[in-house]
């Protein structure tokens, strides 16, 4: 990821290089949601499948795959899915205390 925006707290640089937009992030959270959308996904993929015939798509796929591993986007990625479980097992959840406080 040649072109990288500053980071966060975590000095992560908060920039998507193989979606065609180019899009920079105002902060890990929105980061994160975007590396685990079905378009970044998508966008991967497509790149992936140009990489036998386009040398320049070998070269962001390469970019990507090293900015994922040194940042340990995987952690990032795992950490947030455990804090999600453990709000989703957290008791009642927010839904229930919505509707209990009409009553």
């Amino acid at each position: 990821m040649a072109q990288l925006a500053a980071g966060s707290s975590t000095g992560i640089p908060l920039h998507c290089n193989i979606c065609p937009k180019k899009p920079n992030f105002s902060d890990t959270s929105h980061l994160l949601t975007h590396v685990a959308s079905k378009q970044h996904l998508s966008n991967y993929f497509k790149l992936r499948v140009r990489v036998a015939t386009d040398p320049a798509a070998q070269r962001d796929v390469d970019d990507y795959d090293r900015w994922y591993q040194d940042w340990n986007i995987d952690d990032l990625m795992r950490e947030r899915m455990n804090q999600k479980e453990r709000r989703n097992k957290g008791g009642n959840g927010g839904g229930s205390r919505r509707a209990s406080a009409g009553s």
